[in-house]
């Protein structure tokens, strides 16, 4: 089985590259990003691009059977809203088109808790717009994974995360596991949950919210 995975040099997506690689079940890993992954492995295709707008145009390129999506970034790393919105809602339509196209068994998707097309908060209401235009292809099988704060060891510092980590990580561990699991998802155990989800590829769209991860 092929899967095509894009964002695996971000938090959770390393891992799950990792968990794709090692699974028994996968036969070929195609890896879009920026740049190379630097990792030798025997089933890993990687497909560079200096810009995430090339997108359509590398569609013959990644055709797989699972598609994996770990896309994600900041507005200060972006710079801009516009930027944020050409990784975060452009570039994610655009791979799940890919995936359309290629008639995917499944595509799981990294959202957001709080994603809303109604939200007044523009990093929501961005997500929520992503959903919905997934969710109007009509893919086999699409899981949209909303997390709480994701934790691991990211390459990226981002100061408001580590601090909210810093925070809440400690506390979560007195809380009931439903009430932590709303506060901190770990990114490994997120990876884990969308491969499973992902080979699984039952008909439909699933939402899982962080509680359930």
């Amino acid at each position: 089985m092929i899967a095509t995975l894009i964002g695996g040099t971000g938090l959770t997506g390393s891992f799950l590259l990792r968990q794709l690689l090692a699974d028994s079940v996968i036969t070929r890993v195609i890896s879009i990003s920026r740049k190379s992954l630097s990792i030798s492995n025997p089933k890993l295709t990687e497909v560079l691009v200096s810009d995430l707008a090339e997108l359509p145009s590398i569609g013959s390129k990644i055709r797989g059977e699972l598609y994996f999506c770990c896309l994600g970034t900041t507005i200060k790393t972006a710079g801009s809203k516009e930027n944020f919105e050409k990784v975060d809602y452009a570039a994610i339509v655009a791979f799940a088109k890919i995936a359309k196209a290629h008639d995917a068994k499944s595509f799981t998707l990294v959202s957001a808790m709080g994603a809303n097309a109604s939200s007044m908060f523009f990093y929501n209401r961005a997500k929520g717009r992503t959903e919905n235009d997934a969710k109007a292809l009509g893919l086999r099988s699409l899981i949209i994974f909303r997390p709480a704060l994701l934790v691991g060891p990211r390459r990226e510092f981002r100061l408001a995360e580590s601090i909210a980590a810093k925070t809440l990580v400690p506390v979560s561990h007195f809380l009931p596991m439903r009430t932590r699991k709303s506060l901190v998802t770990e990114a490994e155990t997120l990876a884990t949950r969308m491969l499973a989800e992902g080979k699984a590829a039952d008909r439909g769209v699933h939402v899982i919210q962080a509680k359930d991860i």
